[in-house]
């Protein structure tokens, strides 16, 4: 399934990510992502204001024990998926750092299917509050997350672009 997406819908700052992630072709992907196996060139699905999801095939490759992801490789693909969904609700000249980020997980994350959806709950000039759900393909829930983003402009945030 392709990234259904509009890209009129989101700021400037976020078009050309997301037009790297729906052609695949992301020559700027940053290097944690590449190094730690986050594609969501492959798993993001879905994204609007405020709202996204991932369907991340676990084929068992970041497994801790059989059948069980490590906690780490969680919080790593939940810190990326509730960034994306803040990132979706941004307004043009505004960027995001993480303030505070849970995980809680219910069950193992064992092999299969696995959905992701996170929603930007409540935002304010200043702050992001997104929750995110990790779920079986039953529909049983593994993981719950919830993540506070302070909202600042792209400046503040990434410094003074070149003009130009």
């Amino acid at each position: 399934m392709s990234l259904d997406v509009d890209l009129n819908q989101f700021s400037s700052h976020f078009r050309p990510l997301l037009e790297g992630i729906r052609g695949g072709e992301w020559p700027n992907k940053p290097k944690g992502l590449a190094r730690l196996g986050i594609m969501p060139e492959h798993w993001l699905k879905h994204v609007e204001p405020g709202h996204v999801r991932y369907v991340w095939p676990n084929d068992g490759s970041h497994d801790i024990q059989p059948d069980r992801a490590f906690g780490g490789w969680v919080g790593a693909l939940s810190d990326h998926v509730v960034s994306i969904c803040m990132f979706s609700a941004l307004k043009e000249g505004e960027a995001f750092t993480t303030q505070d980020l849970q995980i809680k997980l219910f069950r193992p994350v064992t092999q299969g299917d696995i959905t992701i959806e996170a929603h930007v709950v409540n935002r304010s000039k200043t702050t992001g509050y997104v929750e995110a759900e990790w779920k079986t393909a039953e529909g049983k829930l593994l993981v719950k997350v919830i993540a506070w983003k302070a909202i600042r402009t792209v400046e503040a945030i990434h410094g003074a672009r070149p003009q130009g």
